[in-house]
């Protein structure tokens, strides 16, 4: 016995769409009815944030050296006990003439930036450090102070200006090695540009 399935796919094609209609119809109407909203009243002022009427614009232009503050920003990405010290770099480095960036590049290449250091010794720098001689400063101050003092009067007055000629004075195994200080010296440099 085969039954004919024609007048039932008919059928729910039919009832189908009858009930698309009536939904699209009752859709229609509840779209198209006005809605009233009642308003609701807000505690707050819409304009609180303005500013007060006693402002008072100024053509004046200030400005300020942002090294210390790139050196600053450098040395906390790095979390290193220098980020305090950019003021003193920045003094330092125009006391005596030098790049900004040399000191810090320096202290991140010697001792992760102060971080691995020998103990009381304040010298992120591996400067004077020659085995069981250990050149001490009392404080970061006076270590950023000597070390800059004497990249001028040892290096750049000699003539030694880029990493790489520091390098063959300040740690001559590392030219035998390829260099991996002056590259690393002038990667910091780079990303205190």
């Amino acid at each position: 016995m085969q039954t004919d399935l024609k007048p039932t796919l008919v059928f729910a094609w039919f009832g189908s769409s009858l009930l698309s209609l009536i939904f699209a119809t009752l859709l229609l109407i509840y779209i198209s009815t006005t809605q009233v909203v009642q308003p609701t009243i807000h505690s707050f002022k819409l304009y609180a944030a303005l500013p007060t009427k006693n402002t008072e614009v100024s053509e004046k232009i200030t400005h300020k050296d942002a090294r210390a503050k790139i050196i600053e920003d450098f040395f906390s990405g790095h979390k290193s006990p220098l980020s305090k010290y950019g003021d003193v770099f920045i003094a330092v480095s125009d006391k005596y003439k030098l790049d900004y960036r040399l000191l810090p590049s320096i202290a991140m290449q010697e001792s992760n930036g102060g971080k691995i250091v020998i103990n009381n010794s304040y010298n992120p720098f591996g400067y004077g450090i020659y085995g069981k001689l250990v050149t001490k400063f009392s404080s970061w101050e006076e270590g950023i102070e000597r070390v800059g003092r004497a990249l001028r009067e040892d290096y750049l007055d000699q003539g030694l200006k880029t990493p790489v000629q520091i390098m063959a004075k300040y740690t001559p195994p590392s030219l035998a090695k390829g260099g991996p200080w002056a590259k690393g010296v002038n990667s910091f440099m780079e990303e205190l540009r």
